[in-house]
């Protein structure tokens, strides 16, 4: 923004200034006139266009790292998942071995207590 707004008052500084000190006569000064803000337009103009460009290759990039971001996103979150279901199924087997260990145990002292009580 800066470099437009010194351009529009370096055009309005710069027209001024030719009108005072123009030895011209008002037609020829007009035409001058006319010149410097024809070329000043088309400057104007000039810069909004690379200004648009740029933009456009800005917004090109971030769409395309986002888009990489979210991806490797993705890929991550499906790794963890992944590591989570194996950590489950880890635990299931865990499980399923100190329940088979406290039934064996169950199993165990109930045949000894069974053997007492017909020692008895």
């Amino acid at each position: 923004m800066r470099n437009a707004e010194g351009f529009v008052v370096g055009i309005l500084v710069g027209a001024v200034g030719a009108l005072l000190l123009a030895p011209a006569s008002g037609a020829e000064t007009r035409q001058e006139l006319r010149k410097a803000m024809d070329k000043g337009r088309e400057r104007f103009y000039n810069l909004e266009s690379l200004a648009e460009e740029r933009i456009a290759v800005l917004i090109d990039e971030i769409q395309e790292k986002t888009a990489r971001l979210m991806d490797a996103g993705g890929d991550l979150m499906e790794s963890k998942r992944e590591d989570l279901l194996e950590a489950i199924q880890v635990a299931k087997r865990a499980l399923a071995d100190e329940r088979d260990i406290l039934t064996r145990s169950t199993r165990a002292r109930r045949e000894v207590l069974l053997e007492e009580e017909e020692n008895l």
